[in-house]
Order: C-alpha cells, then structure tokens, then sequence
C-alpha cells in the first residue's frame, strides 16, 4: 500500500518522531491535492487552525 511505499524511504526514523511521521504520512493521503496541502499550511501558519 501507499503508506508503505512512502516508508521504506525513511527507514532511519527516531522512535521519538515516529508518531510525528505517521501524523504527516495520514494527513498527506488524505489530502492528496498538493494545491489543498499548501492551503491548509498557510491557513495554519496564519493560526486560522
């Protein structure tokens, strides 16, 4: 599947981030718009999430 895929490129991930990551990979599938992704980051560095 995809998530696994998207993993095996970053195999050295820290146990401290890990959880992080996994965040960062559902919200990416999720949201498969690259032009809805850059939305959403602007929105949140504005705080408006």
């Amino acid at each position: 599947n995809q998530a696994k895929r998207h993993m095996r490129k970053f195999n050295g991930i820290p146990k401290a981030h890990f959880e992080l990551y996994l965040k960062e990979c559902e919200w990416r599938f999720n949201t498969p718009s690259a032009k809805q992704q850059l939305t959403m980051l602007k929105q949140i560095v504005k705080g408006k999430i």
